[in-house]
């Protein structure tokens, strides 16, 4: 009987203390839009066509789904690719600044396809919260995404990406 009661009484306190700190993960959505403001790049030299370079990408978030749906938000990345004939990886960080004057940084990993002579490129991957600041202070998530590029990026290629996954605090 005590040891009924002992065990009542610490679900109660699990209860109670614990389950209040655990938040459900909000699904998001949206496309985030975009266009080349910078890019330079480099031949490597160790085999032909191998190319490293850095852009810079201003542009806009949509999100369609979650907490903060309808937002329509400003946002700069700055990114690093390195390519073999085309085909490769990239990484880099995107800053969105909120109108409140919040921000979330999200950090991109992900791998692309050059198509048409480079005028256009697929490309999809992950990304994760890497930090945030007012309403997104403490805020994890992570999710995936898939986009095209069209148009080269020495002349401004413009390029959208649709993005989904999780957030939480």
């Amino acid at each position: 009987m005590k040891r009924r009661g002992l065990f009542l009484g610490m679900m109660f306190f699990v209860t109670v203390c614990f389950v209040p700190m655990v938040q459900a993960a909000d699904e998001i959505a949206g496309r985030t839009v975009y266009h080349t403001q910078k890019v330079e790049t480099m031949e490597v030299g160790d085999v032909p066509g191998h190319v490293v370079g850095v852009i810079r990408q201003p542009g806009l978030i949509f999100l369609t789904k979650g907490p903060n749906r309808g937002e329509i938000v400003p946002r700069i990345a700055t990114s690093y690719f390195d390519v073999v004939d085309g085909k490769g990886t990239a990484f880099g960080y995107m800053v969105a600044d909120f109108q409140d004057g919040s921000t979330l940084i999200y950090k991109i990993v992900g791998s692309m396809t050059m198509m048409d002579g480079g005028k256009k490129a697929v490309f999809e991957g992950t990304y994760e919260y890497a930090g945030g600041t007012g309403r997104f202070a403490g805020t994890k998530g992570k999710g995936t995404f898939k986009g095209e590029r069209i148009g080269p990026p020495k002349t401004g290629g413009d390029t959208y990406a649709d993005f989904t996954g999780t957030e939480w605090k």
